[in-house]
């Protein structure tokens, strides 16, 4: 069964083919009230806002008024449209007026420059006929759009239009980004950017930190955000990465898993995520088989209580192309100042609404092996002692070169004793994501000096949540 969006795209195609110019201009006037009730503004046509002259449709988004100019005509809209638009504006009572122009025909270029030069007044926004027509079909968008439009104008002095040729995008350094404070490295102590082993397409990452937003003091449960984001392409992910950044949603260790068709990718940190991301070429070397598509799983905490996967599908050629991005929040509850959200809603032009959701279950499972679990470490994850560093401002070396932090393995990189063919079978409630990962990623319980390797490790506990598109995986290991 069609969406209402897609009928009102499906009257306007047909109204396309009626040769009658008349009635066409008389129904778009129609079809537009249409769309901008069914995106809930609140409309009114022909509203005595800039009276004595009549306007085609006044709309209210908030706390906005928006006077609608309806145009469809043989020849692009010239500056006399642009300068009626302006009489009845400045006729309104209020100054939170923002002018809209729709022309199915196009803007002549000298009307843009003019509007351009003019924007210093009360702004008038352009839409075309293509995204008309996306508004159209998708009536959930208009309001995003119409902020997108109103932000170029404002604070870039552009007009914002879908038709207009695309300028070239700086491409982001990744050195911009914060590197982890966590190292990894192999059996032999050498560090190494990333984890490889076996695996498929699982979506999923592991962490060795995972917030329980049920552990609070109030009653209730915590709420679910989804946010699919127009990444486009692997810069645009890159961009994402800096807006994250931007909002303080960035740690000095989140936790990201780059998935192909046989092998699996985990590393630790933004900067790190970036430069394998674009190292694909390199990473693909020697791979029995490559997939269309790869899948990136990142994960991060958020500040206030909660976290975030980010999960996109990437083209595996020169393309990059993003087919699918979306970001699903976990947080204790829905914040009383959703605009950090509002604002990564906007700045990506999230392709639908969001809606906080509450959850039906116990966000976090926590569980405890129940047998011992020997673990084949493969590698680990080192830091710097913090309290070496403090002892080390207290009580000054002479010789600053022999001030070098303690470095502690925090976690351990390990054989999956519970893979795909293997004898021991998996405990109960162990995710089934991870069952093709020839390694696991596990936290530490109890630290200790990188150059006092214990004889053995084992499996204490676990931890998993599920998001949207991930399963974010805890597994604890032990000496």
């Amino acid at each position: 069964m069609p969406s209402s969006g897609s009928s009102l795209l499906v009257q306007f195609q047909r109204l396309a083919s009626s040769p009658d110019a008349h009635r066409r201009g008389r129904k778009l006037e129609e079809l537009l009230e249409k769309l901008f009730q069914q995106a809930h503004f609140r409309v009114q046509r022909n509203a005595g806002i800039s009276t004595p002259r009549q306007t085609d449709l006044v709309t209210r988004y908030g706390d906005t008024w928006y006077l609608i100019e309806a145009k469809w005509e043989k020849d692009p809209v010239d500056v006399s449209v642009f300068d009626a638009v302006r009489a009845r504006m400045q006729r309104a009572a209020s100054s939170s007026v923002v002018g809209v122009i729709i022309s199915v025909s196009g803007f002549r270029k000298s009307a843009i420059e003019d509007l351009v030069q003019q924007r210093a007044g009360r702004p008038i926004l352009l839409l075309g006929e293509e995204e008309l027509t996306r508004s159209l079909d998708s009536p959930e968008l208009l309001v995003n759009l119409l902020r997108l439009k109103q932000e170029a104008l404002v604070t870039h002095g552009r007009v914002h239009r879908a038709s207009a040729p695309q300028t070239e995008r700086a491409v982001r350094p990744s050195t911009d980004l914060d590197a982890a404070d966590v190292r990894l490295v192999d059996a032999a102590l050498r560090p190494i950017p990333y984890v490889r082993g076996r695996g498929d397409f699982s979506d999923y990452v592991y962490t060795q930190e995972l917030p329980d937003v049920d552990w609070v003091t109030g009653g209730g449960s915590g709420v679910s955000l989804d946010l699919p984001i127009r990444a486009f392409d692997e810069d645009g992910i890159a961009e994402l990465l800096y807006a994250l950044a931007s909002m303080g949603w960035m740690t000095t260790q989140p936790r990201w898993n780059i998935q192909q068709a046989t092998t699996n990718w985990h590393g630790i940190g933004a900067r790190e995520f970036l430069d394998a991301l674009r190292a694909w070429g390199q990473r693909f070397d020697g791979l029995d088989r490559v997939h269309h598509t790869e899948q990136i799983t990142y994960f991060d905490v958020c500040q206030g209580g909660g976290f975030y996967t980010l999960s996109a599908d990437v083209a595996s050629d020169e393309s990059r192309i993003v087919r699918r991005c979306n970001i699903s929040f976990q947080l204790v509850g829905v914040p009383v100042d959703p605009h950090p959200l509002r604002h990564l809603f906007e700045q990506f032009d999230a392709t639908a609404a969001g809606y906080f959701r509450p959850l039906a279950t116990r966000a976090v499972i926590h569980r405890r092996a129940a047998r011992d679990v020997p673990l084949e470490a493969v590698g680990y994850l080192v830091a710097s002692d913090p309290f070496s560093l403090d002892l080390a401002e207290i009580h000054p070396v002479e010789d600053s070169s022999d001030a070098v932090p303690e470095e502690w393995v925090t976690g351990i990189i390990a054989r999956n004793p519970f893979r795909g063919g293997a004898d021991l079978p998996a405990p109960e409630d162990w995710p089934a994501r991870v069952h093709t990962s020839e390694l696991l990623v596990c936290d530490l319980r109890s630290h200790h000096p990188l150059d006092k390797l214990p004889d053995a490790y084992r499996l204490d506990s676990w931890q998993h949540a599920q998001t949207t598109d991930a399963q974010v995986f805890r597994p604890v290991a032990d000496w």
